[in-house]
């Protein structure tokens, strides 16, 4: 599974306050969605996949 970081986030041209929402924002949609060690603040790398969820795009390499 590939994952991101914030610096990813920052990476992809958003700013570091928005970059912190858009993380926090697909925290909360894994909890939501079953995967409760995302509650967990240590947590610094998210699935792909709800990045791209979120964001409506594709992650291409």
């Amino acid at each position: 599974m590939k994952t991101a970081t914030r610096k990813d986030i920052i990476d992809l041209g958003f700013s570091q306050y928005y970059a912190d929402k858009i993380f926090k924002e697909c925290k909360r949609l894994l909890v939501k969605k079953g995967y409760t060690f995302y509650r967990n603040s240590k947590i610094k790398r998210i699935p792909i996949s709800i990045l791209e969820e979120v964001l409506h795009i594709s992650w291409e390499e």
